[in-house]
């Protein structure tokens, strides 16, 4: 076979498959692992595919990113079925990390008035989190992200250390066999602190979310204890959900 059309080969399978790993690629094309590899270089440098530590991604793996405005209009009644799942599982009263995702908002304005103390790191949900009567609230300090009107940087990881809380609320930009990604390391550096301190920690992601990455790892899947979905994953990703004890929870859609 010519390099040509084994790279060929390669990119389709990559593409049909989402997935590959260098073992499996030279096993089916009957070619050494170094062969692979140098063939998986050659196709990240045209950006055909995104290499992983073993084996290769599609290059449609990559979440899209949009800014805060554009997430909020989006799947709004599957981010609402999410949110009913999520307050079922948490305990009244209870304290709670919210993360500065427009999923954890959608949890937000679904909440009865609890008794909980809130913690968080957006000024949007904190403003939403004060209409509740029996709700404290701690807005973590840090830089402010003018834009979104989040709070980030070493002080708000440091003042997060100082809480244990009973939950951790969490908006998912993208998750995969790998872990949970967000495509910002500031963000990504406050939400690994918010896992941290939960006892439990609850994942929410829709299925565009699903079998993606992004720029930066938050944690591996084994840190979080639930995953709120709208759809069944792909079968790979249940297993892998299974393997690190994560308990599945598919939003009931309403009628």
């Amino acid at each position: 076979m010519l390099k040509e059309e084994r790279i060929q080969r390669i990119k389709t399978m990559i593409d049909q498959e989402k997935s590959a790993s260098i073992e499996d690629l030279a096993d089916r094309l009957d070619v050494s692992k170094d062969t692979i590899r140098r063939d998986l270089i050659q196709l990240e440098k045209q950006r055909q595919i995104k290499r992983t530590h073993g084996g290769a991604l599609a290059i449609q793996k990559e979440a899209t990113i949009f800014d805060y405005e554009q997430r909020s209009t989006i799947l709004n009644d599957v981010k609402k079925q999410m949110a009913e799942q999520a307050l079922e599982i948490m305990a009244d009263p209870s304290s709670i990390i919210f993360d500065s995702s427009t999923t954890v908002e959608a949890v937000i304005r679904e909440l009865p008035d609890k008794k909980i103390h809130a913690v968080t790191n957006s000024l949007s949900h904190a403003l939403l989190l004060a209409n509740y009567p029996k709700t404290a609230i701690s807005l973590l300090p840090g830089r402010l992200h003018k834009e979104q009107l989040f709070l980030f940087g070493t002080e708000t990881v440091e003042q997060l250390k100082n809480y244990q809380a009973d939950y951790t609320l969490l908006g998912v930009f993208a998750l995969s066999n790998e872990g949970l990604f967000i495509h910002t390391e500031e963000e990504g550096l406050v939400k690994r602190q918010m896992i941290q301190q939960g006892r439990r920690v609850i994942a929410l992601a829709d299925h565009t979310k699903l079998d993606k990455t992004g720029f930066y790892k938050v944690c591996d899947l084994s840190a979080i204890d639930y995953l709120i979905t709208d759809q069944k994953p792909p079968k790979a990703l249940a297993k892998a959900l299974t393997e690190n004890h994560v308990e599945l929870i598919e939003a009931r859609k309403n009628e």
